[in-house]
């Protein structure tokens, strides 16, 4: 019996489980509720209502690639969705990603319309794994075309948001207050589903919109022969993916990873080195300048403010050929 639970666990973190649970019309509002919760955080606008659109796309020219979304969805406002979910590591996903999001882009202006008709693409990626240029602990992320001089230009017509999930086989928690209102609890559905018991899933039903029905949505589904067919392709899927687990990406990943840290290690020892070596600086100013002066000579307040160490230096040595206090404040004020 247990086996056999094992073997029919609802993973919705798994992409065959999710597209098969999430992308039917029948449960749309389900999915609303899901990708209300993101934008929410990602202070987007909210949906009103939501329509499931076809989630294959041809190649524009010829030799190009298509591509398969797990859902596509469509608002009232004509924004359009890519729902991804990943728990496979890959390389490139950020950039795989773009490329949905431009192949909606570029196909979603009807004939005759001008460019200012083209619509807004949101491409949102659920994931349990770093992205390849993201540090280990970014955990929400929203990518846009903005401009990189500080002139506050962009566009908002493409946004790719990413969502970490916590690797439930590795007993990984999301850290706290990473995710706020119904994000955090669509997070610990998606990532921990068949983990849950009864009384947590009483509880979710009150604090979470659509998880009653996703409820019934998950009762209903796997007990028909469509189903069942998902959780075997799942299984073999599983098995197939069990062999490439450690694959080398996760290890450039990791290595990555750990050079970032030592980087980061390096780089505050020096910022410390600097500060200390910077206070000892200032004390001797300090020594200094109260010797030739006396001890009842006051400094101009902040006066070390903006002043490098090269600079504090320089001016320790200037002050010691100070004849009076007054030029000793005039070289201050320069």
């Amino acid at each position: 019996m247990t086996e056999e639970r094992d073997e029919n666990r609802v993973d919705l973190y798994k992409d065959l489980i999710f597209r098969a649970i999430f992308g039917d019309n029948s449960v749309k509002n389900v999915l609303k509720y899901l990708l209300n919760a993101v934008l929410e955080q990602a202070e987007l606008p909210l949906i009103a209502e939501l329509e499931l659109g076809n989630t294959f796309k041809l190649p524009t020219f010829y030799g190009g690639k298509s591509s398969i979304m797990d859902i596509h969805a469509i608002d009232e406002t004509g924004r359009h969705f890519d729902i991804e979910m990943q728990v496979q590591p890959e390389k490139y996903f950020g950039e795989r990603l773009f490329y949905y999001g431009a192949g909606m882009y570029g196909s979603g202006l009807e004939q005759g319309k001008g460019y200012s008709k083209l619509p807004k693409i949101v491409c949102v990626a659920f994931i349990n794994f770093p992205l390849s240029d993201q540090k280990p602990d970014v955990w929400f992320d929203k990518w846009q075309m903005c401009s990189t001089l500080g002139t506050g230009l962009g566009t908002d017509k493409m946004t790719n948001i990413f969502i970490r999930l916590p690797r439930v086989a590795n007993n990984e928690l999301s850290p706290p207050d990473t995710y706020r209102g119904q994000l955090a609890y669509w997070v610990k559905i998606l990532s921990s589903y068949s983990n849950l018991t009864d009384e947590e899933k009483l509880e979710l039903i009150k604090s979470t919109k659509g998880f009653d029905e996703l409820e019934q949505r998950i009762k209903y589904y796997f007990g028909t022969e469509e189903g069942k067919k998902v959780f075997f392709a799942q299984r073999e899927l599983d098995s197939w993916a069990e062999d490439i687990r450690e694959s080398s990406y996760e290890e450039e990943h990791k290595a990555r990873c750990e050079a970032e840290r030592q980087r980061d290690e390096e780089r505050r020892r020096r910022e410390e080195e600097q500060r200390l070596y910077r206070e000892r600086q200032k004390k001797l100013f300090v020594s200094i300048f109260n010797g030739r002066f006396g001890a009842d000579a006051v400094l101009p307040e902040n006066w070390a403010e903006d002043r490098s160490s090269d600079e504090l230096d320089a001016l320790t040595i200037k002050i010691s050929e100070c004849d009076n206090l007054q030029e000793a404040l005039a070289a201050l004020e320069k």
